[in-house]
């Protein structure tokens, strides 16, 4: 990382979105299958979230420091507790911005496909820019830049190959092959 030899963190940044593909692709297929399941899935989701935070929370002295991880440590939340903005903060991440989010994100795995969504989600870092640079006056850099335009470039190419992939998989004489075009969900016409 950073001009320096590879490191963990970049071996991480690079499994992330092939982990992610992976799990939209499972999210849809159990989406398709159970759609009542939005709400238990999410909820799954959180768990394993919070679950994983805490282990990380109990094994960083060892992971980072080579410490002794006996006797457990307790997280300290009163300093939390204590702050209103800071307990509004975190209420307001946890709750709208990951649970909802993660719900919202399961119903529409119903009606749209995985790769589709991971279109639509490779954007997100262009609407958080955006955001910053309307809410706080953010100012964005010649590698800003050009990192936006590689995501708008890879989430072009990727339409222009799906359309073509189905574009060369229909035979004009035989219908059986064929990718059906695109459709609205219904209700969305």
């Amino acid at each position: 990382g950073a001009a320096g030899a590879p490191t963990v963190g970049d071996a991480l940044s690079f499994a992330q979105p092939i982990g992610f593909g992976l799990g939209y692709l499972l999210l849809e297929d159990l989406m398709r299958q159970r759609p009542q399941a939005a709400l238990p899935v999410s909820a799954i989701k959180l768990c394993v979230v919070a679950t994983a935070s805490f282990l990380f929370f109990e094994l960083s002295p060892f992971i980072l420091h080579g410490e002794s991880v006996f006797p457990p440590r307790i997280p300290d939340f009163a300093p939390i507790l204590n702050s209103p903005s800071a307990l509004g903060g975190v209420l307001y991440t946890g709750l709208i911005t990951t649970a909802l989010a993660l719900w919202v994100e399961s119903i529409a795995f119903k009606r749209v496909p995985a790769t589709d969504a991971s279109i639509i989600l490779t954007t997100e870092p262009l609407f958080a820019a955006a955001a910053g640079a309307v809410t706080l006056g953010e100012t964005f850099v010649t590698s800003d830049y050009v990192g936006a335009s590689l995501i708008i470039g890879a989430c072009i190419l990727a339409v222009l190959i799906e359309d073509e992939a189905s574009d060369e998989s229909c035979d004009p004489y035989d219908d059986s092959g064929c990718v059906p075009p695109r459709t609205w969900p219904e209700g969305f016409e």
